[in-house]
């Protein structure tokens, strides 16, 4: 549970300057644009081939895709919800940062021991937890009417991390007694998809900017050259 905690304690930070600070900057962007390439890469190269090995490939494909596709679908309806900071967009938005919060923690559960993606997926969600929070402690403050108010607010949409990590060993024996073999590949599957829903949710604010799809490509060759080797 340790790494959930970190994660969460990242996103806080994330928020607090996002309260204190204001909008994201130049590094806010690139250092999102590095979690989203460890994360797109990481379901490219390791995670779908994985799921393949159960489902055969362009079903692990699918299933991944389907995911992802459901996530921007969510995501799109919950940041819709309102027109400005001061007709109701905060809480949906915190609600969709709260969804993407559980996945985090629900992953770094469930992709333990496994070799590359123990290490590199705490990274890639470590580096895009930040940004997020800093986004979610800006739009808090400019809907609230206090610095603590919005810092909260902020705050407990990071803390599903932990809410997630907490829940997956539980859901997990469950999913298995109740869908045997399958149960696994079809974890790995959604996670799949939440990386690959995350890795373009990172750039594509910024997709203008040069220097930030450079850091996402590299990220990702990184993560595929490291399959290669393995």
């Amino acid at each position: 549970m340790a790494i959930p905690w970190l994660l969460t304690l990242l996103g806080l930070t994330g928020v607090a300057a996002g309260v204190y600070l204001g909008h994201a900057r130049l590094l806010s962007s690139l250092l999102a644009a590095a979690g989203g390439g460890l994360l797109f890469g990481l379901s490219l190269f390791w995670l779908i081939p994985e799921v393949s090995l159960t489902t055969g490939r362009w079903l692990a494909v699918a299933l991944a895709l389907l995911v992802a596709a459901l996530m921007a679908g969510l995501d799109e309806l919950l940041l819709h919800a309102g027109h400005s900071p001061r007709q109701g967009i905060l809480w949906p938005v915190l609600a969709a940062m709260a969804l993407h919060s559980f996945l985090d923690g629900w992953s770094v559960r469930a992709l333990a021991a496994r070799p590359l993606p123990e290490i590199a997926a705490p990274v890639g969600l470590a580096l895009h937890k930040i940004p997020e929070g800093i986004a979610a402690g800006w739009i808090a403050r400019r809907s609230t009417s206090s610095g603590w108010k919005a810092a909260a607010a902020g705050g407990g949409a990071q803390l599903a991390t932990v809410a997630g990590a907490l829940i997956e060993p539980s859901a997990d024996r469950l999913g298995a007694a109740r869908f045997g073999d399958g149960w696994p590949a079809a974890v790995v599957a959604v996670i799949a998809g939440s990386f690959l829903f995350l890795g373009f949710h990172a750039v594509l604010p910024h997709w203008k900017k040069a220097s930030v799809l450079v850091v996402f490509a590299v990220t990702v060759l990184l993560v595929a050259s490291a399959r290669l080797v393995r």
